[in-house]
């Protein structure tokens, strides 16, 4: 394989790199945003730690590629340094073997170079004539771009907008699933289950007007459960759906002991508005229950 077989291999290798890293560097921006904006704390952490790994591999493929470009620079500079030296040696030694030959080869050469300086200004103003007729085209492309442009930022603001709008017109969106603290690790056989949902709650703990319709406008809901095999310091969560969408949530760490029943609630002071819900409940990643109920306007 000759040099220049491998200056072109190499090039190819440089560029390949180079590729190879921004794509990781693309997927690394990805899990990084995903570790700082994902629903549970774990699945940022994973998220986290694969976008830092393939962020140093990004940039340890870029420093490879640099340092290849840079060393195949120096190499491609001394070979051409060593082929230069060599054919200036041979260059002399045929003139000194023909001494008496370059005198009349000065004389015979020197009107020649005259001649063609003096024919090439002839044909430089045929060539300046090309950029005039260049500029034209290039104030037609600024001016589609800038056109193509402000079309593309037209359409932007509406998927914003309708993102923002869908949360604040149904209930306050508060979600808050990460845990307060590291907790401890939950049992295997941890369950809660979601056993009624009613509007108040009597003195002895037991639900008042339980049921699974109620009527809009209501500030708060009450989630009646039972659990077993719980420790305390576990994180658990609590989620409230609208029409298959979360709107409110909040995680805790547990400290109800191991087995018992409770209750729970959420609360709106404008009121709920009518809608299927449902409540789903997570010990750690893990949904244990749910359950669901309708809101129906008034009549």
């Amino acid at each position: 394989m000759t040099a220049q077989q491998i200056a072109t291999l190499l090039t190819y290798i440089i560029a390949g790199l180079f590729v190879l890293a921004l794509v990781l560097f693309v997927f690394a921006t990805q899990q990084l945003r995903r570790g700082r904006r994902g629903p549970y704390w774990r699945l940022r952490r994973q998220a986290s730690q694969r976008g830092g790994i393939l962020f140093l591999s990004s940039i340890g493929l870029f420093v490879i590629a640099i340092a290849l470009a840079f060393y195949s620079g120096l190499a491609a500079i001394a070979y051409r340094g060593v082929d230069d030296f060599f054919r200036g040696r041979g260059g002399g030694l045929v003139g000194v073997m023909v001494p008496t030959e370059t005198p009349t080869l000065n004389v015979t050469l020197t009107p020649t170079p005259t001649a063609t300086i003096t024919r090439t200004p002839t044909d430089v103003p045929t060539v300046t004539l090309s950029p005039t007729n260049t500029q034209t085209p290039t104030v037609t492309a600024t001016e589609t771009a800038t056109a193509t442009l402000t079309s593309t930022v037209t359409p932007s603001p509406t998927p914003s907008a309708t993102a923002t709008i869908t949360p604040s017109a149904t209930v306050d969106s508060v979600l808050n699933l990460t845990p307060p603290g590291p907790g401890v690790p939950a049992r295997d056989n941890a369950r809660i289950r979601v056993t009624a949902a009613a509007l108040a709650v009597a003195a002895n703990g037991t639900p008042l007007e339980a049921g699974d319709t109620f009527t809009a406008g209501l500030e708060r809901i009450y989630l009646f459960m039972t659990y077993r095999n719980m420790d305390n310091g576990v994180a658990w969560s609590r989620v409230l759906y609208r029409n298959g969408q979360p709107v409110q949530g909040q995680a805790y760490l547990w400290s109800g002991g191991e087995s018992g029943e409770s209750f729970f609630f959420f609360g709106n002071a404008a009121g709920y508005p009518a809608g299927d819900y449902e409540v789903r409940v997570y010990i750690g990643d893990n949904e244990v229950g749910r359950s669901s109920f309708t809101i129906m306007d008034n009549a």
